[in-house]
């Protein structure tokens, strides 16, 4: 049963939204959550789940592989920026929180936002390569 909401909340985003490719909209990322598989074309560590959940308001939250983080977003056309993060303060292997700081960095020079088929994926200035995420839930419909 997960499995087939998780299929039609998939069909969902693309349907009401843009095309693949094209740029989404605020209301169609409300109550979706992305995994991190590629930070701007260096792959991420294994077993260290960076999350990206986008919530009502404009707000964004997640865990960024060691710490819980909170945030404000906005998208206007294709563009998609995201405000100051805010995340909780502990301490992780170093390889781990190099990875967040990354993360971190990337996200808050975020340019461009598109769902190409499954993947959402997040340009960042200074990467060369985008942020690539997975689904990890299914979109929440709104009433």
């Amino acid at each position: 049963m997960n499995r087939l909401i998780f299929f039609f909340g998939l069909i969902a985003i693309g349907a009401c939204c843009t095309p693949t490719g094209a740029g989404l909209n605020a209301d169609a990322l409300v109550g979706t959550g992305w995994l991190l598989e590629d930070l701007g074309g260096k792959g991420v560590l294994d077993r260290v789940q960076t999350t990206l959940q986008f919530q009502d308001g404009n707000r964004i939250a997640g865990s960024a592989g060691c710490n819980n983080y909170f945030g404000s977003f906005q998208v206007v056309n294709h563009e998609f920026s995201v405000g100051p993060i805010g995340a909780t303060r502990k301490m992780c292997a170093p390889a781990v929180m190099d990875q967040e700081d990354r993360f971190f960095r990337a996200l808050e020079k975020a340019q461009r936002i598109t769902l190409e088929g499954p993947y959402l994926l997040i340009d960042c200035e200074g990467l060369d390569k985008p942020l690539k995420f997975s689904p990890i839930q299914s979109p929440k419909k709104r009433e």
